[in-house]
């Protein structure tokens, strides 16, 4: 915190520096932009980034939706502004796959719904560090990756799926399928489903995987054969953000 006086006046400014996220940017003015910043400390910041889209700025990169950082910030006269940035990852190859770059700004989307200012999102940072990781550097299927991340984004948000047994009768659901309700927070067996939409269905082997990425993490769950349930976890998700998530 440093004070001072100018006109007669006195003015605070505050300085901060955190690890952050960039989750959204907007443009504004001629060269400027406006982001919001996931810090696992401080949750959602909104900070401007002046002069960012001029030619050789050095803020240029920092100003980049998915880049993860160390955030210098200070805020003065109310408003917060981006003074530098020590770059961590910019996660690159997700800007070479439309299809991964599409289902990163998913992530992007969903973790905007939920982090609040001033609120500690430590799991939550890391679960997006960890996948756009994984969508960007591994061999793992885009859509498994998806899927995992928000199987986990819905356990660290506060609304796991049951996946184990039936949430209407309670039967074991091991070695079966059943239907994924997101009204009812959970699976329901073949028979207490039989009256849902055909694509809800999860078959035997999808559900088992969903409970091994839940229990183990996608990179011990093994692959799965048959296609990744990521429309279903999506409309999930979506259903408990009362906000359908974007196509990807």
């Amino acid at each position: 915190m440093q004070s001072g006086r100018a006109g007669g006046k006195e003015r605070t400014v505050s300085y901060r520096t955190t690890q952050a996220i960039v989750l959204s940017r907007a443009e504004w003015r001629e060269n400027d932009r406006l982001l919001t910043l996931f810090s696992p400390e401080a949750g959602r910041l909104d900070a401007v980034c002046r002069g960012c889209r001029k030619p050789g700025n050095p803020l240029m990169a920092a100003a980049e939706l998915f880049t993860w950082g160390e955030y210098v910030l200070f805020t003065g006269k109310g408003r917060t502004l981006v003074h530098s940035c020590q770059i961590t990852e910019n996660f690159y190859p997700l800007r070479l796959d439309y299809e991964k770059l599409q289902l990163a700004s998913v992530f992007l989307q969903a973790a905007l719904k939920v982090v609040q200012p001033e609120e500690p999102a430590q799991g939550l940072f890391i679960l997006l560090a960890r996948s756009l990781r994984r969508l960007a550097y591994t061999t793992l299927p885009p859509r498994a990756v998806a899927a995992a991340f928000l199987l986990h984004f819905a356990g660290v948000s506060g609304f796991a799926p049951r996946l184990d047994r039936c949430v209407r009768c309670g039967r074991d659901l091991a070695g079966e399928g059943g239907y994924l309700v997101a009204r009812e927070g959970g699976v329901r067996c073949a028979d207490c489903g039989a009256r849902e939409p055909e694509r809800l269905l999860l078959s035997a082997g999808a559900l088992g995987w969903l409970r091994e990425v839940a229990a183990r993490g996608i990179d011990k769950a093994g692959e799965l054969a048959g296609e990744v349930p990521y429309r279903l976890l999506a409309e999930y998700v979506g259903h408990h953000l009362d906000s359908e998530l974007p196509e990807a």
